[in-house]
């Protein structure tokens, strides 16, 4: 069963020492979702077919309560929780709240940050919803925000717009992935509902992807096809 509590740097994690586990693997996948707003169902069907495949679960903000109830669920239904990821890392989005509660066998107050920084196979991840940076018109301030902080992969939302950029870096002297992975229930642009799944390794300067699309049968039962995001800077003002 789930006994998940958060941990240092808001993760949630059984093991208190996830995160430093985490840090030092030499490879890593990381299951990115974004944007589920009240979608719960779907990320329980993502984390169903996923989640045991996964270190750990990055999700970009708008829709906190849905992971969160997913976990509760992983807690109330023992079949589910062998699929639950063993890192939870919430960022908050604007629709979201700062402060939640986990509801396990007692009440657990969960934070949920801005914005976070965690390592995973030896490099640093920024995560953020992306409001706060202007994404709307493009990645800019989200590579000059990692450059700052020394992290070589962004993970952000908010566009609902799936997206995979690869950035050189003369700062950094590295390349910088910054990655969207789209919302898995309201796409904007006539796109699916997509999100990603990213193999970071210490051995690689770039963090490698697969996007998924989902889309259901007659029987409203989810098929899981692979995608390719767009490449570009997404602007919504040109």
């Amino acid at each position: 069963m789930c006994n998940f509590k958060q941990i240092e740097r808001f993760a949630i994690a059984k093991d208190e020492m996830a995160l430093q586990k985490l840090k030092e693997k030499d490879a890593a996948k990381i299951l990115l979702i974004s944007d589920s707003h009240g979608s719960k169902r779907i990320i329980n069907e993502i984390i169903e077919k996923f989640g045991q495949s996964v270190d750990a679960l990055c999700f970009c903000g708008d829709g906190i309560s849905d992971v969160l109830g997913m976990i509760e669920d992983g807690k109330r239904i023992k079949d589910f929780s062998k699929f639950i990821p063993p890192i939870t890392i919430l960022v908050q989005g604007n629709n979201d709240n700062s402060n939640y509660s986990l509801l396990t066998n007692e009440r657990i107050p969960i934070k949920v940050p801005l914005e976070n920084v965690f390592v995973a196979a030896g490099k640093t991840i920024f995560i953020t919803h992306g409001h706060n940076y202007n994404v709307y018109v493009g990645t800019k301030r989200l590579k000059a925000q990692a450059e700052s902080i020394g992290a070589s992969i962004v993970f952000y939302g908010h566009t609902h717009i799936a997206n995979a950029q690869i950035k050189n870096s003369t700062k950094l002297n590295s390349k910088i992935s910054i990655l969207n992975p789209g919302s898995c229930s309201i796409p904007r642009g006539g796109l699916p509902h997509t999100f990603a799944i990213i193999d970071i390794k210490k051995s690689s300067d770039v963090a490698n992807y697969i996007y998924y699309q989902m889309q259901w049968d007659i029987n409203g039962e989810i098929e899981f096809v692979p995608y390719k995001p767009s490449t570009s800077e997404v602007n919504f003002f040109l």
